[in-house]
């Protein structure tokens, strides 16, 4: 699932936010991309599962918008 956590600012953010989702499933890969102010939570957390523990962290997240496809901003281009 990819995320939009908008108080992500450093690493120090993404150090934060790795454990808040590993403390809920340590067998989760989570990368998080500063820049973007986004985050990939791949395992067996539900997506509500996931932004609850980021919120619990302090860094509320919502659902980010699919890359292409319905719902998209996407022109097809690079698919």
């Amino acid at each position: 699932m990819l995320l939009d956590v908008e108080k992500i600012t450093c690493d120090n953010c993404s150090d934060a936010i790795q454990k808040a989702i590993v403390a809920q499933d340590p067998t989760a890969q989570v990368t998080v991309n500063v820049a973007e102010q986004q985050v990939r939570v791949e395992g067996l957390l539900t997506q509500q599962q996931a932004i609850d523990a980021l919120a619990a962290a302090g860094y509320p997240a919502t659902n980010a918008a699919p890359h292409s496809g319905e719902g998209s901003d996407c022109c097809g281009g690079c698919s």
